[in-house]
């Protein structure tokens, strides 16, 4: 019987510290969180609040229900940087008139009287397809866009000996013919290739196509090239 090769060898030990990793990870997350005595400054929030003035309208349980559901707050090491995440959720259509939108998943979530307050509308992504959300249409007086500072209130725990043990899987994978048989197992390494092939393919194509501005003289006088465009 022929012994196993190398190649196989290696996968199969790859999925097996990709497995333990997955296990690492978990018990990780599982150890929780100690709180500090003395909570550190770090950064700062842009957040929307809903004041006290939602009181004075007959809906104001709705409006509740419907801030409930947008992302209130963005943190940035300074103001300037958090103003910089809340412009840049603006330019994805995220934010609108300094309310975040809401996703039809949220939307269906709603009751009728909320959902009263939502506008259906639909923008572009990169890749040129339509998406469906909702602005919300939260009166002026009932809310007000605040910067608030941030501060760390909590400490990770750690265990030396999952820490030790991740390290040295880590370590593993990145030996000589490990990061090869690793990269090969991730699919989505596979799918960026083909999606630089289809791109490259693309542009020679358009190049090709642009050939036909001009002359059969100027090509064969070699005064335009389609590698040169």
């Amino acid at each position: 019987m022929k012994p196993p090769h190398i190649k196989c060898k290696r996968a199969k030990e790859i999925r097996r510290i990709r497995k333990r990793l997955g296990q690492l990870w978990a018990e990780k997350n599982a150890l929780g969180f100690i709180e500090l005595k003395k909570p550190i400054r770090h950064g700062w929030f842009k957040e929307i609040i809903i004041t006290h003035g939602v009181e004075h309208y007959k809906n104001g349980a709705a409006i509740r229900e419907v801030y409930d559901k947008v992302e209130k707050l963005f943190w940035g090491r300074t103001k300037e940087e958090a103003e910089k995440k809340w412009r840049h959720q603006t330019s994805k259509y995220l934010i609108n008139k300094e309310i975040p939108t809401i996703s039809k998943k949220q939307y269906n979530r709603l009751s009728d009287k909320a959902k009263l307050l939502c506008m259906p509308f639909h923008y572009m992504v990169e890749s040129k397809k339509l998406r469906l959300r909702y602005y919300v249409k939260i009166p002026r007086g009932a809310y007000r866009i605040r910067f608030t500072r941030a501060f760390i209130t909590h400490s990770k725990r750690i265990d030396p000996k999952l820490e030790s043990e991740s390290a040295l899987l880590g370590q593993q994978m990145k030996k000589h013919g490990y990061y090869e048989t690793n990269e090969k197992l991730d699919k989505w390494n596979d799918w960026w290739k083909v999606e630089e092939v289809k791109k490259r393919n693309r542009k020679i194509k358009k190049d090709v196509q642009n050939l036909r501005k001009y002359s059969i003289h100027q090509l064969l006088k070699d005064e335009i090239s389609w590698e040169k465009n």
